[in-house]
């Protein structure tokens, strides 16, 4: 457990008091994941977590409410997460700010009337969070919606690196260049967030006819050097590039790459403008957090998942387009193995295996490239 890459002591003493009072390790670590929730939120809102706690300062009900609903998405993917997940994540956060309460409480128990007053703004935070755990939570509702049309162009023309460009957020040409090719992979690739931060540079074949990357599945990373590593969730794969997407990303690996500090040290294609490290779980949120303040229009519509689900939607209409003669049942049958591929997931259905492995690759190959195409020349085209 660590709070901004610093190991939290209080967090590793609270596991062993629950591992002596006879808690399973797998219940240990889902405390852990929920109270790393809880730090992740605090990250977000400047607050000093510690020193609330210390000056006996309790989450306000407009504190819990926001926590709740940060609760209700993935740390890494932003996707909507279960009720029991939910549900885990509060009561995790509401047991460890109990432990630091009374941790810290004991300061006044040698004044009956302080330790009083510290144990009624307790109980009134504890009772915001007892209201939060049994108000419904909806967590079956995930968003599946990408940008519209026009937000896509308008997304694309933003994060263009180009010098003259005044609407990009970012502000040195380095970082310009390695936001801008995250986020395509993230839209035109169809990559989760985890999969791309994990990326390195062997994995690309930039050069030759046939141009593509790996997404390998990694059950365990064990050389991320971040407190968080990401992850891969889906099966691994291989996606196709179109050359002007390709010639970007080795324009980036080859000229931009290098202007970052420490980068012989790290085989990862991003790296931080801080210390050379791969990225951070959270800098890709933090990077669309940026172009948000200096686009608002996009205020609850973008996220690493929302560029993801950008890229289905783009294959869907695509296949639309490809199988419109056939029937609805005819074409659900065809998209499916190509939509799964694409995006990594395992097959829940053997109507799939009704096209051979080879088969499939190609349909994708050929719709990661169209797409990527349409969507780099139409951004030409604009200039």
């Amino acid at each position: 457990m660590a709070e901004n890459d610093q190991i939290d002591l209080f967090a590793g003493a609270y596991a062993l008091q629950r591992f002596d009072n006879g808690a399973k390790p797998n219940t240990i670590r889902v405390d852990q994941n929920s109270i790393l929730a809880l730090y992740r939120f605090c990250e977000s809102k400047n607050i000093n977590l510690i020193q609330r706690i210390v000056d006996l300062v309790p989450f306000t009900i407009g504190e819990i409410e926001s926590f709740s609903s940060y609760c209700g998405y993935g740390l890494q993917s932003g996707e909507r997460v279960g009720e029991n997940w939910y549900s885990a994540r509060m009561r995790g956060a509401r047991k460890f700010l109990e432990y630091l309460w009374l941790f810290y409480e004991g300061q006044y128990s040698r004044n009956i009337q302080q330790l009083k007053a510290a144990k009624r703004l307790y109980e009134r935070m504890d009772a915001g969070f007892k209201l939060y755990l049994k108000s419904p939570y909806k967590g079956d509702r995930k968003d599946k919606i990408g940008l519209t049309p026009e937000l896509q162009v308008k997304f694309i023309t933003i994060i263009d690196p180009d010098y003259s460009n005044k609407s990009n957020p970012w502000k040195s040409s380095k970082v310009k260049w390695r936001n801008y090719i995250f986020l395509l992979l993230l839209m035109l690739a169809g990559n989760r967030k985890g999969e791309t931060l994990l990326l390195k540079l062997n994995d690309f074949q930039l050069t030759g006819r046939r141009k593509y990357f790996d997404i390998l599945k990694n059950t365990d990373v064990i050389n991320y050097p971040r407190a968080e590593s990401p992850s891969v969730k889906t099966y691994g794969r291989q996606v196709e590039l179109h050359d002007d997407f390709a010639s970007l990303i080795e324009h980036y690996i080859v000229h931009v790459r290098k202007e970052f500090e420490g980068w012989q040290r790290s085989s990862y294609l991003f790296l931080s403008c801080r210390d050379g490290n791969p990225l951070s779980v959270q800098t890709p949120n933090s990077i669309l957090n940026e172009l948000i303040l200096r686009h608002p229009e996009f205020s609850g519509l973008l996220s690493p998942h929302r560029l993801r689900n950008t890229f289905h939607d783009l294959l869907n209409q695509a296949l639309d387009k490809k199988f419109k003669g056939a029937s609805g049942l005819s074409r659900k049958i065809m998209k499916a193995p190509i939509q799964e591929a694409a995006g990594g997931w395992a097959r829940n259905s053997d109507m799939p295996d009704r096209y051979s492995r080879g088969s499939i690759q190609a349909k994708v190959a050929g719709l990661q490239v169209l797409l990527q195409e349409e969507i780099l020349r139409s951004q030409e085209n604009k200039q």
